[in-house]
């Protein structure tokens, strides 16, 4: 079976959208066209085929908007099965397209922000070629069937994953560090900046590894506060290679402050499958906690945030039992399970 699909450009980072690529690519012939290449980004190890609609570099206006219409005709060309669109990748709407669709809506923000992408969306959703609609949460199915009016058995909820043989539960160390990984965008990092603030005023000993794109300003932050000693600041990290930072942490959080549609998010589940207790804010995304058990949900206070961060430091038992129901919950979420489900549905499409 062929599955053909179309992103921006290439490389990219999406999670979710990668790793699928990667595993359906060891059971279809799965091609991928990019309208650019991205020399400025490291290309992942890939399994799929992957072609460049403009392979010489053009203005951005004319790669974005000449790039969809000469990308529908090369889907074609190959003679798909399926043509899978993820939401995040590409915005393309189907004019041209031959073959059914799958529709991967993965970003709850990327729904009908304006009027233009509500007549976009809604043209594209409808779309007769539209077969399914897959989402990842039930929050976004719902969403979904009432701002679309579509029917809720063309649309497949199929959570993230998390990768049980690569995240696996370890025992808790004795050294009191917390940590925290993924984007530091300004709606995670302006509130950990407060919570790492708080915890240092009550414990000068405990330590924090930030993993991810620091920004200048908040490493310039710590330094100016003389918390740098306190910090572990590696940069971006391969995923493969998270586990063993994972492992040096009593205490994983989630700093988030404000709701952005209750996605399902990778560092949670995989908190959980490494058997670490978390503290989270009270936000939409932090269901999978409310829901396992696996944590603590702490109001936007950063002071209680960072008691809460304290009292599993100094609690072993209730890190334990916390970090145990997590384990247990991450379980249902194995990523083999959800690509397997990616097949039957693709199959089922094929055939119907």
């Amino acid at each position: 079976m062929r599955i053909a699909t179309a992103v921006s450009s290439y490389p990219f980072y999406n999670f979710r959208y990668l790793k699928l690529l990667n595993e359906l690519s060891k059971i279809f012939d799965v091609y991928v066209f990019a309208r650019s290449k991205l020399k400025t980004m490291r290309e992942e190890n890939k399994q799929f085929k992957l072609s460049y609609t403009f392979p010489f570099i053009i203005p951005r206006k004319i790669r974005y908007y000449v790039g969809p219409l000469i990308t529908q005709p090369l889907l074609n060309l190959i003679g798909p099965d399926i043509v899978w669109l993820f939401d995040t990748a590409i915005p393309l709407t189907p004019l041209m397209i031959q073959a059914p669709i799958i529709l991967d809506i993965d970003d709850p923000n990327l729904i009908s922000s304006t009027k233009l992408s509500l007549i976009r969306d809604l043209y594209l959703i409808r779309n007769k070629r539209v077969k399914k609609i897959i989402t990842t949460t039930n929050t976004l199915k719902n969403k979904l069937t009432k701002l679309y009016d579509i029917p809720g058995d063309k649309i497949e909820v199929i959570p993230n994953g998390v990768d049980l043989e690569l995240f696996k539960p370890t025992n808790l160390p004795d050294e009191d560090t917390v940590l925290y990984y993924g984007t530091l965008a300004l709606h995670r990092s302006r509130f950990l900046v407060k919570v790492v603030e708080e915890v240092l005023k009550r414990r000068r000993d405990v330590k924090f590894i930030i993993i991810g794109d620091v920004p200048r300003w908040l490493r310039e932050y710590f330094t100016s506060k003389d918390y740098i000693e306190n910090m572990v600041m590696p940069g971006y990290i391969e995923h493969e290679n998270l586990p063993e930072w994972i492992r040096k942490a009593k205490v994983c959080i989630f700093t988030q402050d404000i709701s952005l549609g209750g996605r399902l998010s990778f560092k949670l589940l995989e908190y959980m499958a490494s058997g670490r207790p978390i503290v989270a804010t009270d936000v939409d995304e932090s269901w999978p906690i409310k829901e396992s058990g696996a944590g603590i949900i702490s109001p936007l206070s950063p002071q209680i945030f960072a008691e809460n961060i304290i009292k599993l430091l100094e609690d072993r038992e209730l890190a334990m039992k916390l970090a145990e129901k997590g384990v247990k919950y991450a379980r249902q979420y194995s990523w083999n399970d959800m690509v397997a489900r990616y097949v039957k549905l693709m199959k089922e499409v094929v055939e119907s």
